[in-house]
């Protein structure tokens, strides 16, 4: 039995069931309109801040107005001491109370605080919220900016338009659908490839199909490879339909390079797939193995948890992670027009040893039956 008519055989397996196809062909709309459609509310989501003023100083209402006058029209909203009701609803994603004598105490150059409440409401929006305000008050720290006069100044000046980003032939690459397009496209193919392939081989030791295959004269390695190429075969199906919807939506990609990352991604995960289930002994087991090999390839794909921010150990890893590499191909092509051939090599190596591991794992099997 060839290769081919093995990998044909695999493929007919999984066809046989309406439904799994109907899945199959529905999931790459189901993951992208998800990802980048709904994420894409983030996009017009308005910050609301809620202020409380008991500074009863005269110049409190200067102070304050010069203060919040750094954030756009709508962003901040006065609110009065029935504000917790206003967190809880999620009209206001927090409130910034402003203590009694804090304009006094502001221009004796003394030390003030500033009281933050958040919403447990899109608390996401909140703590953002915190981390923009609080790096915003500390960069200010030891400027002249509060200084009495500077603050009349800035008051009663006339205003001035501020200056406008300009990121020139990549402005589309800053929408949300396009910054989670290939993140989604990935996805979308590893999570297909892992689920379907990490049963395989532990489903044919049950049906005793290895023995079978045995019989036929079929070798671990045609029979690992006939795997491989079938799973990958469905992964970049998966992908194109993906890759197709994006650019029925407009999103910004460039589809031969997504093509070849998308087929090596597909490679990859089928031989990941086949390898942990030759290593695992029942079906439950398989499936656990592939759902977490996925949640903790979301997590190292610096969609979730910026690289940047990991430990030198766990951004090591992060970074040779294949979805964030291809994802990092995909961006240097976008932003810079080049492809680093180091960043492809690597992929291409991983594959080769996910491919090699597979097939040494298999070949454990069949000897064992022969």
């Amino acid at each position: 039995m060839s290769i081919f008519r093995l990998a044909v055989s695999e493929l007919k397996k999984l066809t046989r069931s309406r439904f799994a196809v109907l899945v199959f062909l529905l999931l790459p709309a189901l993951v992208i309109f998800a990802s980048v459609l709904l994420f894409s509310g983030f996009a017009g989501t308005n910050i609301k801040i809620g202020v409380l003023n008991l500074d009863k100083d005269t110049m409190s209402q200067l102070t304050v107005g010069v203060v919040m006058s750094m954030f756009k029209g709508g962003t901040v909203l006065y609110v009065d001491q029935d504000y917790v009701h206003k967190l809880l609803r999620g009209e206001v994603n927090a409130v910034v109370i402003i203590p009694e004598n804090f304009s006094k105490n502001l221009y004796s150059a003394k030390q003030t605080t500033m009281h933050f409440v958040p919403s447990p409401v899109d608390f996401q929006l909140s703590v953002v919220t915190y981390q923009v305000f609080s790096s915003m008050l500390r960069d200010l720290n030891g400027s002249p900016f509060f200084a009495p006069q500077v603050i009349r100044y800035l008051f009663t000046s006339p205003g001035y338009p501020s200056p406008q980003l300009v990121v020139g032939t990549s402005e589309r690459l800053f929408t949300l659908p396009s910054v989670l397009a290939p993140i989604a496209l990935f996805l979308t193919s590893a999570f297909v490839v892992m689920i379907l392939s990490v049963q395989t081989v532990v489903q044919d030791e049950r049906r005793n199909l290895i023995e079978y295959y045995i019989s036929l004269n079929v070798s671990s390695w045609k029979y690992t490879t006939a795997k491989i190429l079938s799973y990958s075969f469905l992964g970049t199906v998966e992908s194109i339909i993906a890759l197709m919807i994006l650019v029925l939506i407009k999103v910004y990609i460039p589809i031969h390079l997504a093509l070849i990352l998308l087929v090596l991604n597909s490679i990859l995960h089928a031989g990941l797939g086949v390898l942990f289930s030759a290593m695992c002994k029942a079906e439950n087991l398989a499936n656990l193995a592939g759902v977490s090999i996925i949640i903790v390839t979301f997590f190292l794909s610096g969609t979730v948890v910026p690289v940047s921010s990991m430990s030198k150990s766990l951004k090591a890893i992060a970074t040779h992670s294949p979805i964030f590499l291809e994802n990092y191909i995909l961006r240097k092509s976008q932003m810079h027009g080049f492809i680093d051939r180091k960043d492809f090599l690597v992929i291409v190596l991983e594959v080769l040893l996910i491919s090699c591991l597979s097939f040494f794992a298999v070949r454990r099997i069949f000897s064992k039956r022969r």
